[in-house]
């Protein structure tokens, strides 16, 4: 277990917050899981979402009701890219505390929530309907990836993902 970033008062979650993001093998409570991301790659390229509201993202969302997190990234995936993987791992999670009273509403888990992130290799390609979410998906190689601002902030999961993938041999 490695944590590559610590934030407070972090914007879009209720304040007063602090986060972690955590590289390690194993995910909390899958209770406590309300979104699972992934890194997935065709190759050497990374397979990112266009999002109407965010731009060029990894994809991923929240898992529905009775789902478990690596269904969650699964489905996700597939809906936002048309990808469908063979191996996958897990890279980590983020973890985000409220440290203020529960907000009123608050429908995810309190004090502690968790987003789940895999890496993933990537077998098939599908086409993908368009959707009120996203444009479509881009396949970026790693001079590309490196520029697309998820990636900026948490490169070091960008690093371990590319190195837990199998046959990575030019």
């Amino acid at each position: 277990m490695r944590v590559v970033r610590e934030a407070q008062d972090v914007p879009g979650i209720p304040l007063p917050n602090e986060t972690r993001l955590v590289l390690t093998q194993q995910l909390p409570d899958e209770q406590l899981v309300t979104g699972a991301f992934v890194l997935a790659f065709m190759g050497k390229e990374l397979v990112l979402t266009h999002l109407k509201h965010r731009g060029w993202d990894i994809p991923g969302g929240h898992p529905e009701q009775g789902e478990s997190p690596d269904e969650a990234m699964r489905r996700e995936l597939y809906e936002e890219t048309g990808a469908i993987i063979g191996h996958y791992g897990i890279l980590g999670y983020e973890k985000i505390r409220l440290l203020g009273p529960r907000p009123e509403n608050y429908k995810y888990p309190y004090p502690d929530s968790y987003m789940a992130f895999y890496w993933a290799a990537v077998s098939r390609l599908d086409d993908i309907p368009s959707s009120k979410e996203t444009y479509g998906r881009g396949l970026f190689n790693p001079e590309e990836a490196s520029k697309i601002p998820w990636i900026v902030h948490n490169f070091a999961f960008y690093e371990e993902a590319v190195k837990n993938l199998p046959d990575q041999t030019d």
